[in-house]
């Protein structure tokens, strides 16, 4: 096991292990042409330079960041940054404005989706993953939300991970910690009176996710198959057998319930071989465990094979991205559910009892 545990810590290069918190607000980043606010709760601590740290909180802090990025990048580019950005290379935090109270937090957001047209009054909110520093939650979702195009208002749940590689248990129990905190949060979601609420959880994040609407549903049964819109779990590093009994005891799952896996992630690979070689369900090998719930299943393991990162392939593979940008340009798209416009992208499908299986690969299929 010792050999294990070393296997994958080098596999997140220890090396980079300096503290991924720290992004220092730059006010002259505003004058960039390539900006993209992020609407931030989170449970972290701070710091005594300010920095929002690994600490935890039993109370939420709001804010909301405008985000700079290089002007040269290209979707699917991840986000880089230093302490001491340089802004044709890196992200920048252009303005960071914390909220004295959640009720000023939601009434911005309700007069920011007033100002949208109606169809475009959503909140999509992402849920990081281990080996998270609080720059890399914001930026990420500012590149999500840039390269995808997507709509409506863009928020994080910021919980406080280690941002070390050495962390993986720090972050799991940090992420258990963060329960409550996610929970209230969702809970505030529906009084922005947004039309859509989208959840969104990768790697350990989708963990939380699972156990957070368990937690709901024991609390307020039905409240979140009611008020959340619908749910994808990227890459979730959670165990199948403790992924079967969140989503039995979860109820009814927001629909349409998506998620995301590649036989190819070698990080879920070497989570397995450190969780005593239990399955993850984002690496989508037992899908037939779990055909009792209605799941839908896209496996992009064809796109993970050429990435550099196939642990974040949704978000940074160009091809898969361009796939995704142009069905948002095919006619009635707005009006489409996820299983047709899923079954436009696949190459193959599946239907097994509740769970559907697509695969999608690097050639659009042509109709």
């Amino acid at each position: 096991m010792a050999f294990r545990v070393l296997v994958f810590f080098i596999a997140f290069g220890v090396a980079a292990c300096a503290d991924r918190s720290i992004a220092p607000v730059l006010p002259e980043a505003m004058a960039s042409d390539n900006l993209a606010e992020v609407f931030i709760a989170t449970n972290r601590g701070t710091n005594a330079a300010g920095y929002f740290d690994e600490t935890r909180s039993d109370k939420l802090s709001f804010v909301h960041s405008w985000v700079s990025m290089p002007p040269d990048r290209v979707a699917g580019d991840p986000p880089l940054f230093k302490p001491k950005p340089n802004l044709k290379k890196h992200f920048a935090l252009a303005s960071q404005d914390t909220y004295p109270s959640g009720s000023a937090f939601l009434a911005d957001i309700r007069k920011r989706l007033a100002q949208l047209p109606p169809e475009n009054r959503e909140v999509t909110l992402y849920v990081h993953g281990f080996y998270n520093g609080y720059a890399d939650t914001v930026f990420r979702m500012a590149q999500m939300y840039t390269d995808f195009g997507a709509e409506g208002i863009p928020m994080v749940f910021a919980w406080p991970s280690a941002g070390s590689p050495t962390g993986y248990t720090y972050d799991r129990d940090s992420a258990l910690h963060a329960r409550d905190e996610l929970e209230e949060l969702l809970y505030m979601l529906p009084q922005t009176g947004a039309r859509n609420i989208l959840v969104v959880g990768h790697s350990m994040g989708g963990m939380l996710l699972m156990e957070t609407l368990r937690q709901i549903e024991i609390a307020r049964p039905g409240w979140a198959a009611a008020n959340i819109s619908s749910t994808l779990l990227m890459s979730p590093d959670i165990s199948i057998d403790v992924f079967r009994e969140q989503a039995k005891r979860a109820g009814t799952l927001p629909q349409p319930f998506i998620v995301v896996t590649s036989k190819e992630d070698k990080v879920l690979k070497l989570s397995s071989l450190v969780n005593k070689e239990t399955d993850r369900l984002g690496l989508g090998n037992s899908i037939d465990e779990l055909t009792e719930f209605p799941i839908t299943f896209v496996d992009i393991t064809r796109f993970s094979k050429t990435a550099d990162n196939p642990h974040f392939v949704l978000a940074e593979s160009p091809a898969l991205i361009s796939m995704m940008t142009a069905v948002r340009q095919m006619p009635n798209f707005a009006h489409a559910d996820a299983q047709s416009t899923l079954g436009s992208l696949a190459s193959s499908s599946l239907q097994v009892q509740n769970a559907t299986e697509y695969e999608l690969t690097p050639d659009l299929p042509r109709n």
